[in-house]
């Protein structure tokens, strides 16, 4: 069931009004919480309903373990309880998402050796969302063992933790300290709440199918013919998917965070305009915020983090990346994206730690220097991306090959070009305004009038070019 749907549309009407029935007439949350919970296992079951007990098996397990970690006084039992739920949601996470891939791997370096050795795949339904509820439940477990939250004893309370259908398959990643409250206590609905609802709907709607679902057409017909297309080509698909990845995933964030909104909930902001980065360190604070925060508090810091000799820290942030990565899927090109964007922390880390500055910005003037260093980051992102696309990295030499040795122009380059840049030139337009102003709600600032000719204006072009109902791109993941 896609947000972009119309079976969502009045699967959400139809749980929107219950909700605000119970709201109205049932004053304990509890009514309304165990009806979001029944609505999301419903959602989730429209994916596969097969794989609903799996969700529910994470949430039983894990309820009675953050329980039994918070009530034992001993260490080492805790800990026993801690490295036991750890290992069960990672090894369901491997049984599912990673383990064709590793007897795959492991063929192919049989095959590399000499070795003839070739183990059959599994036919394994891939859940979705399961990168993402696996990570908020271990957050979970982590924070009761580390004594930073006390676990909730109401299992409705907590299968609503888990399973809240706006953030359920695509984030963002919640931690206990945020949505917990939020879940347990008594929630208002404001007006201002209803109003910020429906724009980060109408936002989230116009990012996904007016920016990446119409970019999409241009990445597949870029990457698709890499071997009879100019550079030119390979390159504005390139930008094209940056725009698309963009859209299709802070689409979906935007919507989950209208409609939690409308419930008068607060989801985690999700992106920053990251394409406005000025390093890799800033970009990982604008992108996927969630997960970076995720990576930090529950992998880096666990490694040691900051805290340990520059050469421990530069490999803690390289395994970090790397496992970031791989965290996307079950692929060589997200473990190679993973570690790219590793050697490009730990090269502005290096900068940092050792105070060497790049010559080239010196004297430059602050406005400039930050133009450039934007630039430059979207240039790197760039790169980033290339590798994130290609799924078979067999066609990376090609693809550099290309705009290297082929970068001409040709009759389909305009029509290509023409859309990209104008959709690329608007959105950071658009974001340059709002980084200027330091509100990303600017548009509900302006009179009632300006206001509900903008609404009128996305919904048409949502409405009139909505056709085909296309995925998210991190449903994948």
């Amino acid at each position: 069931m896609i947000f972009t749907s119309i079976k969502f549309l009045i699967f959400f009407i139809v749980v929107y009004s219950l909700y605000i029935f119970f709201f109205k007439t049932k004053k304990d949350v509890h009514y309304q919480n165990l009806l979001l919970v029944i609505a999301s296992y419903i959602f989730y079951a429209a994916w596969n309903y097969k794989l609903l007990s799996l969700i529910l098996f994470s949430t039983i397990i894990n309820y009675l373990f953050s329980l039994s970690i918070y009530k034992t006084k001993n260490k080492k039992q805790k800990k026993t309880y801690l490295i036991t739920s750890i290992t069960i949601n990672l090894g369901l996470l491997f049984f599912f998402k990673y383990l064709n891939f590793g007897i795959e791997s492991f063929n192919y370096l049989m095959e590399n050796i000499g070795l003839n050795a070739h183990f059959s795949t599994l036919s394994i339904i891939l859940p979705v969302g399961i990168s993402f509820y696996t990570f908020q439940i271990i957050s979970y477990t982590v924070d009761t063992y580390r004594d930073e939250i006390k676990p909730t004893n109401n299992f409705v309370n907590f299968a609503l933790y888990i399973s809240f259908f706006p953030q359920l398959v695509a984030g963002p990643i919640e931690k206990a300290s945020n949505l917990l409250p939020q879940i347990t206590n008594k929630r208002n609905i404001t007006r201002n709440d209803i109003s910020k609802g429906i724009y980060w709907i109408t936002i989230g709607y116009f990012k996904k199918i007016i920016i990446a679902d119409n970019m999409a057409q241009y990445v597949e017909y870029s990457f698709q013919n890499l071997e009879s297309t100019s550079g030119v080509i390979s390159l504005l698909g390139l930008v094209a998917f940056s725009l698309q990845i963009y859209g299709d995933f802070a689409g979906y964030s935007y919507i989950a965070l209208g409609i939690s909104k409308l419930m008068g909930i607060d989801l985690t902001k999700n992106f920053n305009r990251p394409y406005l980065a000025i390093s890799p360190r800033d970009f990982w604070r604008r992108w996927h915020i969630s997960l970076s925060f995720w990576l930090r508090d529950y992998l880096y810091f666990s490694f040691g983090g900051g805290r340990v000799s520059n050469f421990r820290k530069y490999y803690n942030l390289m395994l970090t990346m790397v496992l970031g990565g791989l965290w996307h899927g079950a692929s060589w090109n997200f473990l190679l994206w993973g570690w790219y964007h590793g050697l490009l922390l730990i090269f502005e880390h290096i900068l940092r730690d050792y105070r060497i500055s790049l010559p080239f910005t010196l004297r430059i003037y602050p406005k400039v220097k930050r133009v450039m260093k934007i630039i430059a980051m979207y240039l790197l992102t760039l790169i980033g991306w290339l590798l994130f696309r290609l799924s078979d990295l067999s066609m990376l030499p090609l693809y550099v090959k290309n705009v290297f040795t082929n970068f001409h122009y040709t009759d389909n380059c305009l029509p290509i070009a023409t859309p990209i840049g104008i959709t690329f030139l608007c959105l950071i337009g658009l974001h340059i305004i709002q980084e200027i102003k330091g509100n990303e709600m600017i548009i509900l600032k302006q009179p009632k009038e300006f206001i509900y000719s903008f609404y009128t204006i996305m919904i048409l072009m949502i409405i009139s070019v909505s056709g085909k109902t296309v995925p998210f791109l991190y449903f994948q993941f």
